[in-house]
């Protein structure tokens, strides 16, 4: 956020409670009420772009101002540069992120990318958190065209957009555009935030593949 913006959002938090203070409101009234105003001004976008919202030009926008931040960097790569900037945004969250799960599942995805679907499955297997570890292990099995190993991960997958969007890959290795059409559909309907501009702009691509 601009330094502008949370000058004026903080200044304006000061007078507020002062003004309370002087009210005789309860002091522990204040703070619940100055924690959901800074919450709501200063958070709420983040986590609404994040997690929450439906609106993609939202969260493009959030992205384009976050593209500096290395987590941020791939997902606007995805829908706004080449493949090799892509890459370079992969090995961005790779060198600094230090949590092991993240790093192989970007590690994975990477591999994806360079069509070492072999590599993506070992990623994917060394990443110790679920229903990632599941997700990124179907993902890559159905690269592979292992499609039975992939569906047997299905109920693993908790959250519901992963189970459809595995489900739109086997689809596209299959050349089936029907049910590639429909799963994927259905998991840009059932997915939020970023992971819902992944997806959509993902799908997108794959999708041009068929025709």
């Amino acid at each position: 956020m601009q330094l502008w913006k949370l000058t004026l959002i903080y200044l304006f938090a000061i007078i507020a409670c002062t003004f309370l203070l002087l009210m005789d409101v309860p002091k522990w009234q204040i703070f619940i009420l100055l924690f959901l105003y800074v919450f709501l001004f200063t958070m709420y976008p983040h986590f609404n772009a994040l997690l929450w919202t439906n609106n993609l030009k939202k969260v493009e926008r959030f992205l384009e101002v976050n593209k500096h931040k290395a987590l941020y960097a791939y997902p606007y790569a995805i829908a706004n540069q080449s493949k090799a900037e892509q890459k370079a945004a992969l090995h961005k969250i790779i060198i600094t992120y230090k949590q092991p799960y993240v790093k192989h599942n970007y590690a994975a995805l990477l591999a994806i990318l360079e069509n070492n679907y072999d590599q993506a499955l070992s990623e994917a297997k060394q990443i110790a958190k679920e229903p990632f570890h599941s997700y990124m292990i179907a993902h890559s099995e159905a690269y592979l065209g292992n499609f039975e190993q992939a569906e047997a991960l299905l109920p693993k997958l908790t959250q519901k957009w992963m189970s459809s969007s595995i489900e739109s890959l086997i689809s596209f290795k299959r050349q089936d555009e029907e049910n590639f059409k429909h799963y994927s559909t259905k998991a840009i309907k059932q997915a939020r935030g970023i992971q819902k501009y992944l997806l959509t702009h993902s799908f997108q691509e794959m999708e041009a593949k068929l025709k």
